[in-house]
């Protein structure tokens, strides 16, 4: 016992440690009102009123638990307006854990800088808790869904505090792992001893979290002996659940993860299937960060290969797995509209941001997010203008879609090349690029124009071009409509109104 608390206080120190070397002086902390909520689930007294009291203390979280609430997920007959209406018809757990899991999204998406891979994560932890909370139930299993549900939510929270809180680290342990490094080694490596389970047990120990939630981080835990161990059923329950995400999500094998947790849950892999659909319609009505996360994943259509792989099983005579040929998915049904948002809601957010005091790079990340989720690309990249040994060069800056750090970082482009790109650019005309287009694109754009319509819009000042935006579609899609250009040239518009603000002297 005494070895246990050693080893614990000697891993929370260097925790510690760790955040304190991000300028952080503790542990990562929560909203007040996701303190009250956990709060509640330990009190044998909380009713309808007492929750109701807390999640209306949050405008945000009020309208959000509400259209969940009606959504088609629940189905009820009529509609409901009110918190603690919602208690009485759903019941204290179910919406306690609804605002508990909204209220952590957006305290953790307004914490992160890369917010694709932020909301990715994210979309994963609650398709995974979804679909925990649905096998319990569908299967009668003797365990709260309710409790499912929140311990497959949290089964990830350390990686999420370390892509949150410490992204550098999170992308060198991501880049050793896509070299061919075991999880666990890559993390321990990059962490100096630690795991991502060390990490999430750690602060869910600091935000008092139940034992049940902490022994379910566990990245693969023991099978249970019998369903009376309720710790170890919920541990698995929440690695099983996560583990289908991620084998639908990273194509691996979704069957050999039904068979390995068969006794425990009985399912087959098409009820496995039909399951994790029922999961992504729910999870569609969450947020708008579910969305764009959901739509980064492009999880139907990789659903849609898990499902055709299992019925190729089933049949017997089919293809087989390593003999079919995978088609590159071009995510048709993946476009990163904004949901419920309008083209006009983004452009009067950014509208907002101009009137007050704003970092121009956190300008133009909202900016790419608007075009990127608001008119809809596949990916949008920003390239700004720097000056190096007195001459003007385009280099990569930020970007969003289906595009690599690196792959950004990459570009370089010299704006006094002879060639029609860079005249276009000096020019601060705006450029459109048919998919496959030859001799159209210089060589660091090359690679990302590849099949792709593009287009190109110079963000000037003084007639002088200050950065690029550059903006794609798969060949195969339509062409940007007269309003849909309309749009995109406004929010270059803001751009530039951005950097005209900046340059302004101060009065």
């Amino acid at each position: 016992m005494d070895k246990e608390k050693t080893e614990h206080s000697a891993a929370r120190s260097h925790l510690g440690e760790i955040f304190a070397g991000m300028n952080l002086s503790e542990l990562p902390a929560m909203s007040a009102h996701v303190h009250e909520l956990i709060s509640l689930t330990h009190s044998s007294h909380s009713a309808a009123y007492e929750l109701s009291k807390v999640v209306l203390k949050d405008y945000s979280l009020t309208n959000k638990v509400l259209q969940v609430v009606n959504s088609a997920y629940y189905a009820l007959e009529k509609p409901v307006t009110s918190i603690s209406r919602a208690v009485t018809i759903l019941g204290f757990d179910a919406v306690r854990d609804l605002a508990m899991a909204i209220a952590i999204f957006e305290d953790f998406i307004r914490s992160g800088v890369e917010k694709e891979g932020i909301s990715k994560l994210l979309a994963r932890s609650f398709l995974s808790a979804i679909e925990a909370r649905e096998i319990v139930s569908r299967k009668k299993l003797p365990f709260s869904p309710e409790e499912s549900f929140i311990c497959a939510l949290l089964h990830n929270l350390g990686r999420i505090i370390v892509c949150v809180y410490l992204p550098d680290r999170y992308s060198q342990i991501e880049k050793l792992v896509a070299r061919g490094t075991d999880n666990e080694e890559a993390e321990s490596e990059v962490l100096e001893g630690l795991k991502f389970t060390q990490v999430g047990q750690e602060v869910a120990r600091f935000w008092n979290l139940g034992d049940s939630v902490i022994a379910s981080m566990v990245a693969k835990p023991p099978l249970p002996r019998s369903r009376n161990d309720l710790v170890g059923c919920l541990a698995s329950i929440a690695a099983m659940s996560n583990q289908m995400i991620s084998a639908v999500c990273d194509g691996g094998d979704l069957r050999s993860v039904v068979k390995r947790y068969r006794k425990l849950a009985g399912l087959t892999s098409k009820e496995a299937v039909e399951i994790i659909a029922a999961s992504i319609d729910a999870s569609e009505d969450i947020s708008e960060a579910m969305r764009f996360g959901l739509a980064c994943l492009k999880i139907r259509s990789r659903l849609e290969l898990s499902r055709k792989e299992i019925g190729h099983s089933a049949g017997g005579k089919g293809v087989k797995k390593e003999d079919s040929p995978i088609e590159e998915d071009d995510g048709l049904d993946g476009l990163p509209i904004g949901g419920g948002k309008t083209v006009n809601d983004f452009i009067w957010e950014i509208t907002e941001i101009l009137t007050g005091d704003f970092q121009i790079n956190d300008f133009y990340v909202n900016l790419l997010e608007g075009l990127y989720r608001g008119v809809g690309f596949d990916r949008v990249v920003l390239a700004v203008v720097s000056i190096k040994n007195r001459k003007r060069i385009l280099a990569g800056r930020f970007g969003l879609g289906d595009v690599e750090p690196e792959t950004i970082h990459a570009i370089r482009h010299p704006l006094e090349a002879d060639d029609s790109f860079a005249e276009g650019i000096r020019g601060c005309r705006d450029q459109v690029v048919k998919a496959n287009s030859k001799g159209e694109m210089p060589c660091g754009f090359r690679v990302l124009a590849r099949g792709r319509t593009v287009y190109l819009l110079p963000v000037c000042l003084l007639g002088k071009p200050i950065a690029v935006i550059y903006l794609d579609r798969l060949g195969k899609r339509p062409m940007l409509s007269e309003a849909e250009m309309k749009s995109v040239c406004l929010f270059r518009d803001l751009a530039v109104m951005a950097l005209q603000k900046i340059a302004r002297p101060p009065h």
